[in-house]
């Protein structure tokens, strides 16, 4: 039998790689999408749990948002995200302190009332990571541009001069050939992927763990209902945390285990390590259990690959494959997610012509120092849960006291906590995501490269400067946002006025427009007439949007023919931007500051991220199982 020959080859079927696929079909590249399971298994662990709001915006982008917001099994948008600390969830239990985020309802409202820019086209969503893969899947499935092997285990690969050789076995047990343009592991962190194409990690495993217990409960939806105490997420101190994962019945506990313990969980059943965790500080708190619908061990990792792509340009990475991240912060999957989106448009572009081989070197150069700053940010976030519980520890005789004492530790702890604040509302993390340094991104020619707007971790600062991603902002009719205009490629944005000399200010786009036809460069042209508000958040007349919502040229007067092609070949990978020279990632400092401060291996990759963050999901994988020799541990957490 001959090998087959795909576009796009895709190993791992989770949400990273059914994204990616999707995005591709979207732009009408048709993919391969190898899964070791079987093409109706999805996973059974509840991993990803927030799915945030730059992510949102994406899955805006490529028309899935409204359809995932209504899925059976996402959280309603009118419930609020609160997390809770407390003693003990029990009766006698006191709360410590809490974080309160408004509802998706509440924030749609305020961003329409403020619109200034600094939100989110889409605000975020809770959604259980078994409820997204499963409609996914069935998506996929049912997209004719994306061929899906389901059963099929990679085994390896080998570049070929502009092709990729990579050998699986079937469902069948006979090994298979197949042959594509690229390459791209979307196979988690015990990648098989990224071992073969001799990419190292940097970072290791944390060196704690947890006993996961996903259950269903009645009796615990009635009781915190009764008590007016639902929450998103609940801290009872020193016991572990519990997840409401639907708003309804579907619970998940995370009981700590000791780290020298064995990676098994037979010394406390599940409903014991629920009962320990509802508990807190008191005694086990019980309730019936319905049923444990899946338990296992997991531990978080802190790590990125010393590269997304492969030295001959032919394999890349995204999502856990290239980065595994803590829970803490939920920059995990939300990586992968802009991850896929990001690879999705630059394969297109390469596959159709138009794009030049910077563009996926620009993807790791872009992508990876913004992960380094994501993984900072959630060992920031994993040290306050480590204060906190040491002063649970220094303090735990009266925690719960109605003394003096106990009322002055619970206020103190209320202050920590509200100091502290949600750890899912890093904006500038989540959006203000800047790719200026990248060669495929073009500097204001006006001066205005000069003066940047501060970056700052907990909100977005809007601005359309070239490589910043472009700012959502509502329209004179208050109900279109700028991001619905946006086409599935590039779009270049024209502010006008109403004034006689319109005729003569659309031609400022002339150049840009005759360039990308010559070039089938495929570019969208939106003409926005007397919109001054939204003129003045974006700040120039034209700007050039790349695919993944990000400015990559902005300007206020109408470049020649050559430098309009020179525009149009920068931002495409054909050429770098006149003077680039590749400078230090600006994270990696700070990066290689936390890895050793976790005390692990600073370059190279640690043997300990060897291990699966979820110990019986990787004993299920065949894939996983298949490719220990050389692979990794799969993420546990969003």
């Amino acid at each position: 039998m001959e090998p087959s020959k795909d576009p796009v080859l895709i190993v791992g079927a989770g949400p990273v790689g059914m994204l990616l696929a999707h995005a591709l079909s979207r732009l009408s590249i048709p993919s391969l999408l190898f899964e070791a399971k079987p093409a109706n298994e999805t996973t059974r662990f509840p991993k990803m749990d927030l799915t945030n709001c730059r992510s949102m915006e994406l899955l805006r982008h490529l028309g899935l948002a409204d359809a995932y917001r209504s899925l059976e099994g996402s959280v309603s948008t009118n419930e609020r995200f609160e997390s809770v600390f407390m003693t003990s969830l029990s009766p006698e239990g006191k709360e410590l302190g809490r974080w309160s985020v408004p509802s998706v309802d509440e924030q749609r409202e305020e961003s329409e009332s403020v619109n200034d820019g600094s939100y989110s086209v889409e605000s975020e969503q809770r959604c259980s990571q078994i409820v997204f893969e499963r409609w996914m899947r069935g998506s996929i499935l049912q997209d004719k541009n994306i061929g899906f092997r389901g059963g099929w285990r990679y085994i390896s690969h080998v570049e070929e001069g502009d092709t990729v050789k990579v050998r699986f076995v079937d469902t069948n047990g006979i090994e298979r050939a197949v042959i594509g343009s690229y390459l791209v592991g979307c196979d988690g962190g015990r990648s098989g992927v990224r071992r073969n194409a001799g990419i190292g990690m940097i970072g290791g495993t944390v060196p704690v763990r947890f006993y996961l217990v996903h259950f269903r409960s009645s009796a615990l939806s009635n009781y915190l209902t009764a008590q007016n105490a639902r929450f998103w997420h609940a801290f009872p101190a020193g016991s572990g945390f519990i997840i409401d994962q639907d708003g309804k019945d579907t619970f998940t506990a995370h009981y700590p285990l000791p780290a020298s313990d064995t990676a098994d969980s037979s010394h406390i059943s599940p409903h014991e390590a629920v009962y320990s965790v509802l508990g807190g500080s008191l005694t086990p708190f019980k309730f019936e259990i319905d049923t444990i619908l899946a338990d296992s061990i997991w531990q978080p990792s802190f790590s990125i690959a010393n590269s997304y792509i492969s030295s001959s340009g032919r394999v890349l990475l995204a999502g856990d494959a290239a980065h595994r991240s803590p829970p803490h912060g939920g920059y995990g999957l939300n990586s992968g997610v802009a991850d896929a989106v990001d690879l999705a448009w630059r394969l297109a572009a390469i596959t159709k012509g138009y794009g030049g081989p910077l563009l996926l070197q620009s993807y790791n150069l872009e992508r990876r120092p913004m992960m380094m700053r994501a993984l900072v940010r959630s060992h920031r976030h994993l040290k306050e849960h480590v204060q906190l519980g040491q002063m649970y520890e220094l303090h735990w005789d009266v925690l719960n006291e109605d003394s003096e004492k106990g009322r002055e530790v619970r206020e103190a702890l209320r202050k920590f906590i509200r100091a502290s604040g949600p750890d899912t509302l890093d904006e500038g993390i989540e959006l203000d995501l800047r790719y200026g340094f990248s060669p495929c991104i073009v500097p204001d020619a006006d001066g205005g490269d000069a003066a940047d707007v501060p970056w700052i971790v907990s909100r977005y600062s809007p601005s359309t400067k070239p490589g910043h991603r472009a700012p959502h902002v509502f329209l004179s009719d208050r109900k279109t946002s700028i991001y619905d205009l946006l086409g599935p490629e590039w779009t270049l944005i024209q502010f006008t006025t109403s004034s006689p000399s319109s005729a003569d200010e659309l031609k400022k786009a002339d150049t840009l427009l005759t360039s990308a036809k010559k070039l089938n460069f495929p570019l969208k042209h939106i003409v926005l007439t007397n919109e001054p508000h939204a003129h003045k958040i974006w700040e120039r007349d034209l700007i050039l949007v790349r695919p993944d919502t990000h400015v990559a040229w902005r300007g206020n007067h109408c470049p020649d023919a050559r430098e309009a092609e020179t525009i149009l070949s920068i931002v495409s990978g054909s050429m770098a931007r006149p003077g680039y020279t590749q400078s230090k990632n600006p994270e990696e400092e700070k990066f290689l500051d936390v890895v050793a401060a976790l005390g692990l291996n600073g370059r190279g990759g640690d043997e300990r991220d060897d291990q699966p963050n979820i110990v019986r999901e990787a004993e299920d994988n065949d894939e996983a199982k298949d490719n220990d020799k050389g692979g990794k541990g799969r993420e546990s957490k969003l």
